[in-house]
């Protein structure tokens, strides 16, 4: 509007200047005597007005039409801007090409965003080279005149972006006419989201097809809109008769029955999980676990109901087999010394015998149903008996070492033999269990090796030293015979020492040496009373509560003065310090044994908790942790070492409670 103005007061503003330069040259060329303002506004000759007036309307007008040319001129670049501006923000790409060469002419924002082209970059490209369905130009051209080609609604094809990745379109095309030339406008649709939905559709239906569950889904009229292969084979129908046929017709009247008010609570918008018979349209009847779910809309309103059905036929017959052996076998099963774990294919616990619950410390009520993982130390025991299942199935039987952990945390080794359950075609249906306990055959092997290294080691150098002192004496080389034999002597007490308590560990394990419930605060102050007259040089401080049951067994007070005797005889320190404690952790009681030394060497600790066979250097700073360890495994505990800060060690010997046994 102001454009126009502007045109018409220039248009008014030059027939006025023409106006008055027609007057200045009447004034001075052909009125002469007449004053110019006469000529100019009062006393205007009237074929001068006359000629004046028409160049005055004839500016107007020409200013006129062309404010008017203006407006539509600015009109028509708003639109063109505006139509612009809605390609560009269009979220399809859109191509504008010649149709004769296929060349890119002009292309939307959009199309250079999907495509990681500048627009300059796609502007004069072929389409062949963002389209890799076409070789080469002329193949383009060729599709263009095609029928096909001519009128394109819907074709999938594909694009290539600036990265050499390809994304999947959907284009619609025509020509248009735009000032007397023909192009081809294409609009391409990024069709990503849509291929991956079908995609994920394709696998579900495929993961549902192939599904050993019968799954299915029925409308709120009960007509079925989906049934699987397994659901379809099981009830004898046809796929192609699937869709639209109600239950009714599918189920005899004693099974609609059954099902008709759980499918009532499932359109009501429950959850349902109930058992039933139904009769297999080729063999016997069988069981089935069905469940039902509500199907809801996008609003959450309820359409239908899905179905999942699974055969638990075999199960029950194994479970049932399973339970009636166990009826026949009862006596015998429950008398067994050894653990009997009963496990079905999946590895799940079903059954186990009172040996096994006094061995690992659960009742059946406790460890059924759970994998047999959660009485394995780690998960690799746990998948390397899964191994040796896979590789035994033609044998009867085998045999397999398993590192166990019972409900307390201690860990064992359990040899077990390991028996297939087989139905009466062979197929296997679970397995059996044979747990021993052969942490005490292992502890007098180790024992043995042990007491061999430890004792050839300190004989060979007590003999050294007896032997060369006794040379010395014989020989008349020393030059006190005294402080030879003396030392003979200190020998021998160490060596004897030795072998007696080498008797002591091997008296512990020929004995049988059940659990009995001790104070665990009355042995630590015993043992420390006597230590304390035996090293007076020795710091012994504690930090005991008033009292503490255990459950262990009779040697616990030889531990103690075995960890703390050894804290003392091994240290550097002039005046070593030791601290016992006693303390509570969740039902187990924790003695600590805490002292200033050089620390505990890690091969002997390693050795100890059974994380490191003897090696031949191995020669240990004493059997005396030998017998501690025997004793804590003895009581159904624990024995772990640590670091002291700022030095030393701490011995830690974790035992039960008689409220955690009963529990």
């Amino acid at each position: 509007m102001r454009t126009t103005r502007g045109i018409l007061a220039v248009a008014v503003a030059l027939g006025m200047s023409v106006w008055v330069l027609d007057a200045v040259l009447d004034a001075m060329f052909f009125y002469e005597g007449t004053p110019f303002v006469a000529l100019l506004l009062t006393d205007i000759p009237a074929h001068e007005l006359y000629i004046r007036i028409v160049i005055m309307v004839v500016f107007v007008a020409a200013g006129a039409v062309t404010a008017r040319q203006a407006d539509q001129m600015r009109e028509r670049e708003r639109e063109t801007t505006l139509f612009r501006r809605l390609v560009d923000e269009a979220t399809d790409s859109v191509f504008l090409m010649d149709p004769t060469t296929g060349t890119i002419e002009d292309v939307n924002r959009t199309a250079s965003n999907v495509l990681g082209y500048d627009r300059s970059t796609l502007v004069g490209m072929s389409v062949a080279e963002i389209n890799p369905e076409f070789a080469d130009p002329n193949e383009f051209k060729e599709f263009l005149d095609s029928p096909e080609g001519r009128e394109l609604e819907y074709y999938e094809t594909a694009h290539v972006r600036a990265d050499g990745t390809t994304v999947p379109v959907e284009i619609s095309a025509s020509d248009v006419d735009i000032d007397g030339r023909r192009y081809r406008v294409a609009i391409a649709r990024n069709i990503s989201e849509r291929k991956e939905r079908e995609r994920r559709i394709t696998h579900y239906k495929q993961a549902v097809e192939s599904s050993r569950d019968q799954l299915a889904a029925i409308d709120s009229e009960l007509r079925f809109l989906f049934a699987n292969e397994a659901y379809r084979s099981f009830h004898g129908i046809e796929a192609e008769m699937v869709h639209g046929r109600t239950l009714d017709s599918v189920l005899d009247d004693r099974e609609f029955r059954t099902v008709e008010p759980h499918l009532g609570d499932a359109l009501a918008g429950e959850q349902v999980q109930f058992e039933m018979t139904r009769t297999h349209a080729g063999e016997d009847d069988r069981v089935l676990d069905v469940r039902y779910w509500p199907l809801r809309d996008a609003d959450g309103a309820i359409q239908g109901v899905g179905a999942s059905l699974r055969d638990v036929t075999d199960h029950r017959e194994m479970v049932e087999d399973l339970r009636r052996a166990r009826e026949r076998y009862e006596s015998l099963f429950d008398s067994i010394r050894d653990a009997i774990l009963v496990a079905d294919t999946d590895r799940r616990i079903v059954d186990c015998n009172p040996a096994f619950t006094e061995l690992f410390g659960y009742s059946l009520d406790e460890i059924e149903g759970k994998p047999t993982a959660a009485i394995c130390e780690s998960d690799d025991e746990f998948q390397a008996m899964g191994e040796s299942l896979s590789q035994h199935l033609e044998d009867p039987t085998f045999v397999q070492t398993v590192r166990y952990e019972k409900q307390s945390g201690q860990v064992f080794p359990g040899e077990t033999n390991v028996f297939y359950l087989r139905d009466r075609d062979g197929e296997i249906t679970g397995f059996i269990g044979l747990i021993r306990d052969v942490s005490d055959r292992r502890a007098r092997i180790t024992q043995i090796q042990t007491i061999d290294r430890v004792l050839r080691h300190n004989l060979n150098n007590a003999l050294t030293v007896i032997l060369g002192n006794a040379d010395s004496i014989a020989d008349a080389t020393t030059a006190d015979p005294r402080e030879s034999a003396e030392r003979i002597i200190r020998t021998g007490e160490q060596l004897r020492a030795t072998v007696e308590k080498e008797r002591e560990i091997t008296s512990f394990l020929a004995e049988s040496r059940p659990t009995v419930q001790r104070d665990a605060v009355a042995v630590v102050e015993s043992v420390v009373a006597d230590l304390r007259e035996q090293y007076p040089t020795a710091e012994l401080t504690v930090d005991l509560p008033t009292e503490q049951p255990v459950l262990t067994v009779e040697y616990l007070d030889r531990a103690i003065e075995e960890l703390v005797e050894n804290a003392v005889t091994h240290s550097d320190q002039s005046t070593p310090t030791i601290t016992i404690t006693v303390a509570t952790d969740d039902g187990i009681v924790e003695i600590n044994v805490a002292d200033d030394g050089p620390g505990i060497p890690e091969m002997e600790r390693q050795v100890l908790t059974g994380t490191q066979d003897i090696e031949p250097l191995f020669h240990g700073r004493g059997i005396g942790l030998w017998l501690v360890h025997l004793i804590v495994q003895h009581s159904d505990g624990q024995l772990s070492f640590a670091t002291n800060d700022p030095r030393g060690s701490v011995v830690t010997v974790r035992l039960p409670t008689p409220d955690e046994r009963t529990e």
